[in-house]
């Protein structure tokens, strides 16, 4: 069988600023397979890597209360990872048999877990319905699944329906089936195993069949044909933990962070439910609706749900269309200024490591301190559309979408199991006050719903807001985003994903402050917090005191081709390497104007408490 040279990387996601290099193939020689005479790739085999995605994190304590430099906690968190993780991958010359095989690799993890999908490689004349596999030593089949929106080559990922738990030490075989024979290998891949983090490969097996069967056979040449495994598992870390509030924004009116204390006041409004219903508040002034059915909710904690089909486009959930913020016409998937994107860590030399005070941050928030707090009764509800100032949203589960179309709109101890579409929340143009506090919204991840929240309006405050399996979090100029847990977004076919994302500056006189927040982009594009000069120059924006890891770049700093950006402060953040080495993909921050006039750079630090320079 021929042999290629290829290491795994994730199917190619589309990138705002960092597309993958590819090495060129290698040359060739024959091997003999089954009696028959094939060609073989000769590069030479890269080593295997390990990729660890940290899928979640559950905060071992609550958020401190003013203390400083507390001692580090212990807290457990959901690792990811699979046998080949390089981002290059090797072109090799491919075989197609023209009789069906079932291809894959024998396997075994030092730890138990659980496996989640199946990838492989996949050559570009190959054709047809692929469908993956896990067996155990006994050929019992655990867990399949058929492959869908496939791209023409190159590394293809599948889901299974649920995890499948499996043992520390015993043998198993991810596999995938090919009706028409074709597919990229290596010779030699295996005369030894291969060790990537917690799972070691054994072997590259086949078999021929008609449908889906177990593969026992091995070549003698040893070859692998690039069958990969997804394997989560929980592991115990320790992380520095600084604790006591982040200085307060003086433009912002400070509220109780009690959820049980109410504000001061609770207007009385309407909500009314998109299917015609009008909903009564309640005497505490809570917008209800028809129950329905509860779906199953998506979201446990340290586990996101399985990675949806990527072909889905998003159909606006609502009959109207909406206005765009002072003339900005945001799109599902927005293409930030400038285009020509980065391909590498901006170049200034990092200055030496030095250990620097731990930022004020508070504690960061987690699924234990975020969401619907525990005891609240939750009522069904459909879709709502909000059109009286002052409406109270209060103890519902909503299936669908919140429209407001009103000012001074509070949504709180509320789960919203958002609709496929564009967003969950929006706050339509012309209208502000819109407060969303102590809830939680999630997409089903099977389905593209593209903001939690998006606000086309002025004033937006979010707090205490778990915000997870999503496209894009929250989309806002200006208003107030704190104390907040914003995880695991979902991908799909041309996403840009952003957990906290800000297309142009606020308009004169307001602010966006994003402060003593979670955000972890689990995807290796776009970011976890996101400035972007898409319609307009950035300005008068606070990061504050908030955990960040992962995305392409973790942090994009406003700077672009549409002016100078001025008054961002970016103070006493923590950057994670738990998704990526280099806290992003790419590095910690991209898109940083240490010139910008107003812009601060301050006591931005690693999880070790060593300076993170400025710009990264």
């Amino acid at each position: 069988m021929p042999v290629s040279d290829s290491r795994h990387p994730d199917r190619r996601r589309a990138r705002r600023r960092s597309p993958s290099a590819e090495t060129r193939p290698a040359a060739s020689r024959r091997f003999p397979v089954g009696g028959r005479v094939t060609l073989v790739a000769a590069a030479a085999l890269l080593g295997a890597t390990v990729t660890v995605v940290v899928i979640s994190r559950k905060p071992a304590s609550p958020q401190g209360t003013g203390t400083t430099n507390a001692a580090p906690v212990s807290a457990e968190v959901t690792l990811e990872s699979s046998i080949w993780k390089s981002r290059k991958v090797v072109k090799a010359t491919t075989q197609t048999e023209n009789t069906p095989l079932e291809l894959g690799t024998r396997f075994k993890a030092s730890r138990n877990g659980e496996v989640a999908g199946v990838r492989f490689y996949k050559p570009a004349s190959e054709r047809g319905t692929h469908r993956g596999s896990l067996w155990d030593s006994s050929k019992k089949l655990l867990a399949k699944v058929t492959f869908t929106d496939e791209t023409k080559s190159g590394w293809q990922q599948a889901m299974f329906a649920e995890p499948v738990p499996i043992v520390a030490g015993r043998v198993y075989t991810i596999s995938y089936h090919t009706p028409n024979g074709g597919y990229v290998a290596s010779a030699g891949a295996f005369d030894d195993p291969i060790t990537a983090g917690p799972l070691t490969a054994e072997a590259g097996v086949f078999a021929p069949a008609a449908k889906a069967a177990f593969p026992s056979r091995v070549h003698h040449k040893r070859v692998s044909y690039w069958v990969d495994v997804i394997f989560r598992h929980r592991e115990r870390r320790t992380f520095p933990r600084p604790t006591g509030r982040p200085t307060t924004d003086p433009t912002v009116a400070p509220t109780s962070g009690d959820p049980s204390v109410p504000p001061t006041s609770t207007p009385q409004g309407s909500a009314t439910p998109t299917g015609g219903e009008t909903t009564t508040p309640s005497p505490s002034s809570s917008a209800t609706a028809s129950s329905t059915p509860s779906p199953t909710r998506t979201h446990t904690s340290g586990s996101p749900s399985a990675t949806p089909p990527a072909s889905h486009t998003p159909k606006p959930s609502s009959s109207d269309t909406p206005k765009p913020p002072a003339s900005q016409t945001p799109k599902p998937s927005l293409t930030p200024d400038p285009t020509n994107q980065p391909t590498k860590v901006p170049s200034s030399t990092p200055k030496p490591t030095q250990t620097a005070t731990p930022p004020p941050t508070g504690g960061f928030p987690g699924a234990s301190t975020t969401g619907v707090p525990s005891g609240v009764s939750l009522k069904q509800s459909k879709s709502i559309t909000v059109t009286k100032d002052g409406t109270v949203i209060d103890g519902l589960e909503v299936h669908g979408e919140i429209n407001v179309e009103a000012d001074d709109v509070t949504i709180r101890n509320t789960r919203l199991a958002a609709a496929p579409g564009d967003w969950g929340i929006i706050q339509r143009n012309g209208h502000s006050g819109l407060t969303v506090e102590d809830s939680e919204i999630f997409g089903d991840g099977k389905e593209r719903t593209q903001f939690a929240i998006l606000n086309q309006g002025a004033d937006l405050t979010v707090r205490r807001v778990d915000i997870h399996t999503i496209s894009n979090g929250i989309l806002t100029e200006q208003g107030l985003v704190e104390d907040s847990y914003l995880h695991d977004p979902k991908y799909f076919s041309g996403d840009h994903t952003d957990m906290i994302m800000c297309t142009s500056g606020p308009p004169s006189g307001a602010k966006l402050v994003i402060r003593n927040n979670t955000v972890i982009n689990t995807l290796e594009q776009t970011g976890a917090i996101a400035l972007f000069q898409d319609f307009g120059v950035v300005r008068n924006v606070t990061v504050e005191g908030n955990f960040l890891a992962g995305g392409g770049y973790s942090l994009y700093g406003g700077a672009g081709s549409k002016g100078t950006s001025s008054n961002i402060k970016v103070v006493g953040n923590v950057f994670s390497r738990d998704v990526w080495a280099k806290g992003g993909y790419n590095g910690p921050v991209a898109y940083w104007d240490k010139n910008g006039p107003g812009n601060e750079w301050k006591d931005n630090v690693w999880e070790d408490g060593k300076i993170v320079p400025e710009g990264g």
